[in-house]
């Protein structure tokens, strides 16, 4: 139960937040470009078993039609992303796909992946942006 409640928050924080999207790389105008944003307005300390980790929502927007880990397809993704600062790794704990490019229409599957989570790997993307995306999420902000 206590993991049902933690995704459908990590769900929620993605549905409801009104973020400032920052784009690492593409074109968020662009339906045929391969584009990441993060929300670096919104990162949060997550408590992880006693470990401190940091959390962001970011998304994606594929050129192409591509079909994820658990054969859910889509052209684009919201997620919620876990960093792992220490070892230098980022993971989905939460998503929801979409059909069209750049967040088009309504997502056509969420899925929670707390229990498990999966790597952020831009897999074919090039320039791959996840070293720069775990540098910037992990590096100490200043206040």
């Amino acid at each position: 139960m206590k993991h049902w409640l933690l995704a459908i928050g990590m769900v929620g924080c993605i549905a409801h937040a009104q973020p400032g999207w920052f784009t690492v790389t593409g074109d968020p105008q662009d339906k045929l470009a391969d584009t990441v944003q993060v929300d670096p307005d919104r990162v949060t300390l997550q408590d992880t078993s006693g470990d401190a980790a940091k959390a962001m929502n970011l998304r994606v927007s594929r050129a192409a039609q591509r079909v994820n880990w658990d054969g859910i397809p889509y052209r684009s993704y919201e997620s919620r992303v876990v960093f792992d600062c220490q070892a230098g790794r980022a993971s989905y704990v939460a998503a929801r796909f979409y059909a069209q490019p750049l967040w088009q229409g309504e997502p056509h599957r969420s899925a929670d992946y707390s229990n498990a989570p999966k790597p952020v790997r831009f897999l074919d993307m090039k320039p791959n942006p996840t070293a720069r995306i775990v540098r910037a999420a992990c590096r100490p902000r200043s206040s």
